[in-house]
């Protein structure tokens, strides 16, 4: 069930527009193996140099089913070094799914001699458990397909608690409405994307207060790719506070057994293949001749999909919890259990078409960070308007950012940089070191597919695209190969994690920097000793019970190898920025097509920085460098 925008029948994994790559280090001088800071960012000599790989398009399939099926694509060689190729006609997929009834689905895998027939069984079981232990009122199934997860739990070992399937497909819907009438059991036909909506309108908010939103059987990797984290953060909506979400994928440790004695056994569904010419086995996908695609996947890939959709989920276990965020292994398949403690809401945010009109509008169009209002020239705090002295303000905040570049990184010389933004956003200010000739590959990442699009497309507007490569994943976890960086930067993005994923967030930025080079960010922290009462608001509005602190950030980089640690604070601009921001809003808002209730609350939320920044909120530069060699698997974060 997804995006009426995109009404197809379902396929299975999808694979991302973006293709983690490996990076080959090259150097033709002799290094001193014993100075971990010989390989400086001074010396022309190293190149990151990635090798062709081949590129799969995003889907435009849907979940509307519940098959171990895949997406298809039209694929001749999977190692063709053309990577245009690998871009495959949206028609050929329609033709395939299109044709597929709800039945054939169904008695692929529910037959007797299926491979997930015991998989579908563990998932019922682990749902009957999960909603057990704790105490949830109901499941709600987002892309139900065929129905045959919570269609078929009342069978043989009753739930006593109701069940309710969506989906998108009207065909899929009618199939399990005939073929599980159930008395605990219902299905409707509904929009993924606007599933808290829908289920406000259905009353349901007023029936049931602790939900556990389920998503299995690989269905959110059968959605398009743009779609699967809007999906993510309407589940985490609908579970509320209270409930609890679950998701679950096909193990990649069992590629090679589904290939064989599922994908070969069913050639009515994916056509005839060749395991020597249509199966690349390192990444774990099959491609067939009649555009069929599948991709199995392990559950650190897992874990870091879902980070790119502003879900951690840390920790992987053997036994299952049930109750709490963690990820476990069963049958075929990969458990994930998730609550709103495990995500910042970032992604939904910024995405939101509020807040794109927003920030485009009134914050700025290419930045979303703090500016430095305490270096405008009294000609300029009265000449300019208040919008022009916020993009002024920001515009001089960079401008040190370059100074600090230029004094730390480069000391004197004049070179570009391999540079990696964390939370790039709008890309403003990846262009901006690329006009000043810092650029030599920048890498910039964010979790909001909209600000990523944006960006792309600024990004090219400007010659910038073969230079500045965006991608669509959390910093916590970035497909950027290790120490291929010689600078991490990062505007006001880390402050939405928290101080126990910043930790995490320093150990990220270690792993991709090499030997002796910098991480230059700005971030809005608090004090050491704050206000607790004045900081409540300040909590609430950005989804936290702390903030990090400069001190946090010192101990997390010393850690992780990092020293000549500094600082660069001014504090002071803070209320000044979120004041003159609030002002604007307050001219300006009612014309940019803000809904009301996101005026208001942006309006409020203004305030409370405003307010309640002074005496316990820090922001500004801080600065440190690898220095030290550090087994990063062994630190604690």
């Amino acid at each position: 069930m997804v995006s009426s925008s995109s009404q197809l029948t379902s396929s299975d994994s999808t694979i991302s527009d973006t293709t983690t790559t490996t990076t080959t280090t090259i150097c033709t001088t002799h290094r001193n193996s014993s100075d971990f800071l010989s390989s400086t960012a001074s010396s022309p000599t190293f190149r990151s140099i990635k090798p062709m790989t081949t590129v799969f398009t995003k889907s435009t399939t849907t979940n509307s089913n519940k098959s171990p099926s895949s997406s298809p694509k039209s694929v001749q060689n999977l190692t063709a070094v053309d990577t245009n190729k690998m871009c495959v006609a949206e028609d050929l997929e329609r033709e395939v799914w299109e044709k597929m009834a709800p039945m054939a689905w169904h008695n692929s895998i529910a037959r007797a001699d299926s491979i997930f027939n015991e998989t579908y069984q563990i998932t019922r079981n682990v749902l009957r458990e999960t909603a057990h232990r704790g105490g949830y009122d109901v499941i709600v199934e987002v892309g139900c397909g065929t129905g045959d997860v919570i269609g078929e739990m009342n069978t043989s070992q009753p739930v006593k608690i109701p069940c309710i399937g969506v989906d998108i497909n009207k065909d899929f819907i009618n199939f399990c409405q005939e073929n599980h009438p159930h008395e605990q059991c219902e299905f409707h036909l509904a929009d993924a994307l606007k599933l808290v909506d829908w289920w406000t309108e259905q009353g349901f908010d007023k029936l049931y207060k602790k939900p556990l939103v389920i998503c299995v059987n690989n269905t959110l990797n059968i959605m398009p790719h743009e779609l699967r984290g809007g999906v993510v953060d309407q589940m985490l909506s609908l579970a509320g506070k209270d409930g609890l979400c679950l998701v679950t994928y096909w193990n990649g440790n069992f590629f090679s057994h589904a290939i064989m004695n599922y994908y070969k056994k069913n050639q009515p569904l994916c056509g005839r293949f060749d395991v020597h010419k249509h199966i690349d086995w390192d990444r774990r996908i099959l491609v067939t001749p009649s555009n069929y695609m599948t991709h199995w996947q392990t559950p650190i890939e897992v874990q870091s999909l879902l980070r790119s959709y502003d879900v951690d989920v840390p920790n992987i276990e053997s036994t299952p919890k049930y109750c709490e965020p963690h990820i476990h292994c069963d049958g075929l398949a990969i458990f994930v259990w998730f609550d709103q403690a495990t995500t910042s809401n970032a992604k939904g945010y910024y995405d939101s078409d509020d807040a794109q009109k927003f920030y485009n509008n009134i914050w700025g169009e290419d930045e979303l960070h703090v500016g430095r209002y305490d270096l405008l020239t009294e000609e300029e705090k009265t000449t300019l308007s208040l919008g022009d002295q916020v993009k002024r303000a920001e515009n001089l905040h960079e401008q040190e950012l370059v100074k600090l570049i230029h004094k730390h990184t480069l000391q004197g010389q004049d070179h570009s940089l391999r540079i990696v933004d964390l939370g790039c956003g709008f890309g403003g200010l990846m262009r901006r070191l690329w006009q000043e000739g810092l650029v030599w590959k920048a890498t910039g990442c964010d979790i909001s597919s909209k600000m990523c699009e944006q960006s792309r497309l600024k990004n090219d507007a400007v010659g910038a695209g073969d230079d500045i490569e965006i991608l669509e994943e959390s910093y916590l976890q970035i497909s950027v190969p290790d120490q291929s960086a010689d600078l991490v930067i990062s505007m006001d993005a880390l402050l939405h994690v928290g101080p126990v994923r910043q930790r995490r967030v320093m150990l990220e930025a270690a792993r991709m920097l090499r030997p002796g080079g910098w991480i230059i960010f700005s971030d809005i922290m608090q004090e050491e000793s704050v206000n607790a009462e004045e900081m409540q608001p300040i909590y609430d509005r950005i989804n936290l019970s702390k903030m990090g602190t400069v001190r946090n950030y010192k101990e997390a980089l010393e850690a992780c190898g990092f020293s000549n640690f500094s600082t660069d604070l001014h504090s002071e601009n803070i209320p000044e920025h979120y004041g003159k921001v609030l002002t604007i809003l307050n001219e300006k808002g009612h014309t940019i097509g803000l809904s009301q209730q996101y005026l208001e609350k942006a309006k409020k939320g203004l305030q409370v920085w405003k307010d309640h920044s002074p005496g316990n909120i820090v922001w500004g530069f801080i600065l440190a460098q690898k220095t030290t060699k550090v087994d990063l698997s062994k630190v604690g974060f």
